[in-house]
């Protein structure tokens, strides 16, 4: 990463990498099938397009977690709440890889995804003890290790994949969480006293919250740009592998790396929306998204057209990102786990529609037809930003 190094929050720099490394493992977690479709498919022997169905399922078995599980970072320990969640997912894990069907499959990949929530239990810690105005860069940190994550998983799983299988993959992201939830529990600080509620009681707020203009504009923009997102990613590695281009799957997994350049940008996109403000910022990133479309599209028979618009598509969805859920964050600090647990539902939700769509038009049209449903997305959640910020100022910090 570049640039000078951001103030570090009250909570302490060790919080915030234990945060930023166990959030980028775990979201790992609902990545790993991307890349490594295809030897899933010739293993297991279905078609390449029903393969696809296992990286939709993770996507929406995440935003269940999200929703079910997330809003009990309110309620109970986080400490108690990540250990519980660790020990689940290394436990769904190993049965994904033991996996003797598709079917079996996908029902361990999304359970599994839906249990691997943890970083959205520690995001809203991480807000809570950042002052506001170094908010937004401690965010970004998390952020940073999100995609970080996200695309490093990619990498991971399609060279070990290539080499060893894809239920390999899944037994050394079963270990890889297992050792970073153990070392996360020793550093989250004790939680206070938890409020006294019952369960309902936490998720009979959610309407409420959804319906807020603060929660909801970010919410709806988001999921747009992360249905266009994983519309293109979901279905890039079948592109990769797939004529013209050809490529094996383990460099098709190495197209991750470029994604990483997302994580670089969020540290900046942090600091910029701590000195002018979330909206300006999550325009920013929706202008480079519209960027990327054309180019993506290009990139389909020409590769060197890929390159930057993969780069512009990481780099405008994390921007996006950091932007919008600073803008969330910003509201009250006893229903912050319940407000990012609207926020990222309807973000994953979008990116579970996204990929569905995505797999499906690459099915009936091929690549073009993918890029095509991305740029309507990014439009779209252009078109819900504009309508934002026409209408609603700023949240003010608490």
């Amino acid at each position: 990463m570049t640039g000078a190094t951001p103030p570090v929050p009250r909570g302490g720099r060790g919080l915030v990498v234990a945060s930023a490394l166990c959030a980028g493992v775990t979201v790992g977690n609902v990545y790993l099938a991307q890349p490594v479709l295809g030897v899933v498919a010739a293993d297991l022997g279905v078609p390449a397009g029903a393969a696809g169905g296992v990286a939709t399922t993770a996507l929406f078995g995440y935003a269940v977690g999200i929703l079910s599980l997330v809003p009990l970072g309110d309620l109970v320990s986080r400490r108690r709440l990540v250990t519980w969640l660790g020990a689940a997912t290394v436990a769904l894990l190993a049965g994904a890889a033991a996996a003797p069907s598709l079917p079996v499959l996908s029902a361990f990949v999304g359970l599994a995804a839906a249990t691997t929530v943890i970083p959205q239990v520690l995001v809203p810690l991480v807000s809570e003890v950042s002052a506001p105005e170094r908010r937004g860069v401690a965010l970004a940190w998390v952020q940073a290790g999100l995609v970080t994550g996200m695309m490093g998983s990619r990498v991971l799983s399609g060279a070990l994949g290539d080499a060893l299988g894809w239920r390999v993959v899944y037994l050394v992201a079963a270990a890889l969480t297992a050792i970073v939830c153990a070392l996360t529990v020793r550093v989250l600080p004790v939680d206070g006293p938890r409020p006294s509620q019952h369960y309902r009681d936490l998720l009979a707020v959610l309407p409420g919250l959804a319906r807020r203009p603060d929660v909801r504009g970010p919410s709806l923009a988001q999921a747009a740009v992360f249905a266009g997102f994983n519309a293109v990613w979901t279905t890039l590695a079948l592109a990769l592998t797939s004529a013209p281009h050809g490529l094996s799957a383990s460099t098709a997994g190495l197209v991750g790396l470029l994604g990483l350049a997302g994580a670089v940008a969020a540290p900046a996109a942090g600091r910029a929306v701590d000195r002018v403000g979330a909206r300006v910022v999550a325009g920013s990133g929706l202008l480079a998204l519209l960027v990327a479309s054309p180019l993506l599209f290009l990139g389909g028979s020409w590769l060197p057209a890929l390159v930057p618009g993969v780069l512009l598509l990481a780099v405008g969805m994390q921007v996006s990102q950091v932007a919008h859920q600073a803008r969330v964050m910003a509201g009250a600090a006893e229903t912050r786990s319940r407000r990012n647990a609207v926020y990222m539902v309807g973000t994953f939700l979008g990116g579970a529609v996204g990929a569905a769509g995505g797999s499906a038009a690459y099915s009936a049209a091929g690549w073009s037809a993918s890029c095509a449903v991305a740029a309507c997305c990014f439009a779209a959640g252009g078109l819900v930003w504009w309508a934002g910020a026409r209408r609603a100022p700023e949240p003010v910090a608490v």
